[in-house]
Parts: structure tokens; sequence; C-alpha cells
């Protein structure tokens, strides 16, 4: 089953996005800030990290950096999504393996999240 952490303060679309994956087979841990994120990943070990950029205080793109720094992290993918004005160079530079513009489109995040973490079958 495939692992994934959510972090966003937008506590609504927080929930609706963590019962979408649900509903199509994820597990799912969500999280409405940043505080507890490393925490999270060492012990969750997820397999994708999909990320709101504007968080409260915090920058995704930083703990993006951040989680791409460690080894033991270093390759697990990581989605963007915002609804503000993002540059593709900031995306690039903390590494994202993706970025997806808000409002989203369900099946379009379902898309990408296979094409990063692909399933057997």
């Amino acid at each position: 089953m495939l692992k994934v952490l959510i972090v966003d303060d937008d506590n609504d679309l927080l929930e609706m996005v963590s019962l979408i994956l649900q509903t199509h087979g994820m597990e799912v841990l969500s999280l409405n800030d940043h505080t507890d994120f490393f925490t999270a990943l060492s012990n969750y070990k997820p397999d994708l990290v999909v990320l709101d950029i504007y968080l409260n205080d915090a920058d995704g793109r930083e703990l993006c950096r951040q989680l791409k720094k460690t080894e033991e992290f270093s390759g697990t993918p990581v989605l963007l999504y915002s609804a503000g004005h993002i540059s593709p160079s900031s995306i690039e530079d903390c590494q994202a393996n993706d970025f997806l513009q808000k409002p989203f489109n369900i099946s379009v995040l379902l898309n990408r999240i296979h094409q990063q973490v692909p399933q057997p079958g």
C-alpha cells in the first residue's frame, strides 16, 4: 500500500485530499502544519510527500530542500502544490519532483502521484 504524507495548513483541502487518496487505496498521514514534518518523515517513512508551498510560517520549498539533503529521504518523491504564482526555477531549486497549480483536478493529482511512485500490476 502506497504511504503518502500530506502537509497543508488548509484543513478543508487537507481532509478532502486525504479522503480521496484513502479511497484510492493509499495510506495517508496528514499534518496541518510543518512543526512535526521531520518527525513524521522518520516515523512514517512515506513513499511520497505532498506538500503545500505556502504554509502558515514555513515555505514548502524549503522543507523540500531540507528533505532532499537528508540521506534517508533524498530519494523520496515530493509533489508541491500552490495557488500562488510559482516560478519553475524555484521548484527545480528545491529539487521537488513535481508541481501542481491549485485548484487542481483530483484525477490529475492521482495521475501525478502514480507517475512518481508507479504501482505494481
